[in-house]
């Protein structure tokens, strides 16, 4: 492989990624998919220790940064927020310097604030991934879906890509418009108006007034999920007027021959989606669950070579 660089010892926004560092991660995470059997490891990151510092909950991110981590010799150990002196009172950046003192070389961090790890970086000399904050950037994930994107059609370059449902509360729309406009896709976004966020209209996007209109016009769908958990009330009339109005189920699914559709998970089953869609072939959402792993074993590799044992 390559000793290749990229472009920052860092990942905190999409942005940080130039066209090439995405090229790079997508090499890496291809090399790893062909030659990782099970019970291998690889020793990128041997002598390395790595953080789980979650902040707020997550399944699939934090399971596949463990195991891309482990599948590469690094010790990882995990910080539960809800365990530690931060229910005592403690300040985010002590807890955070604490931490640091065990000689601790990249951290993988979710928070429910925006600019948490540019914040943390800002304190410190170790290399920090964004796996998530607030509802700014989730950088991991666009660059799976973009590889699985890449992996199925050949290409991101020229693909219709629409994201459709809450873009508002969405870290993952905002590093997606990012990252396919960074490898040349055309971006479409269609929401309820109390879902769009402000300043939206700025974003290199193009605007979709129905999910017929969407399915027409799009090679892929990526649907988000309703997050309940971040809205405030009168956001939404009900679930089922979303779903009838936005949601994909078989009929609009079946429209349009060959129509890709990714979804970050958790999905809502019966409100952006109907179960009964979730194993066709071309609904890639197992496959993106996939990809993570690879994925992050790249990145992790990729920006180990910035660390000095």
């Amino acid at each position: 492989m390559s000793d290749q660089l990229l472009s920052h010892p860092y990942l905190h926004t999409a942005d940080d990624l130039s066209y090439e560092d995405i090229q790079l991660v997508f090499s890496k995470a291809q090399y790893f998919l062909e030659n990782y059997k099970p019970g291998v490891k690889f020793d990128d990151l041997k002598g390395m220790t790595i953080a789980l510092a979650f902040f707020e909950n997550s399944t699939r991110t934090r399971l596949s940064f463990e195991l891309a981590a482990k599948r590469l010799s690094g010790e990882v150990f995990s910080f539960a927020a809800a365990q530690s002196s931060l229910a005592k009172g403690e300040s985010l950046i002590d807890t955070f310097r604490t931490i640091e003192a065990m000689t601790v070389h990249m951290y993988v961090i979710r928070h429910g604030s925006s600019g948490v790890p540019r914040f943390l970086q800002n304190n410190s000399n170790s290399i920090i991934i964004n796996a998530g904050d607030g509802k700014h950037e989730h950088p991991t994930q666009s660059l799976l879906d973009a590889f699985t994107l890449q992996k199925y059609f050949g290409k991101v370059k020229d693909l219709k890509v629409c994201i459709v449902g809450d873009i508002l509360h969405s870290r993952v729309a905002r590093s997606n418009v990012t990252m396919l406009n960074t490898l040349g896709a055309e971006v479409g976004v269609l929401a309820p108006g109390t879902l769009l966020p402000f300043g939206w209209q700025t974003w290199k996007v193009k605007p979709m007034a129905t999910i017929e209109e969407a399915i027409e016009w799009s090679d892929v769908i990526l649907m988000l999920r309703l997050q309940r958990e971040r809205m405030e009330s009168g956001l939404l009339p009900s679930n089922r007027e979303f779903s009838n109005y936005y949601g994909v189920d078989l009929k609009r699914f079946n429209s349009k021959p060959n129509l890709v559709l990714l979804h970050p998970g958790p999905v809502n089953f019966g409100v952006e989606l109907d179960y009964e869609i979730s194993a066709l072939p071309n609904v890639l959402i197992e496959t993106q669950v996939t990809h993570g792993v690879f994925i992050r074993m790249a990145l992790l590799s990729l920006l180990s070579k910035f660390v000095k044992i």
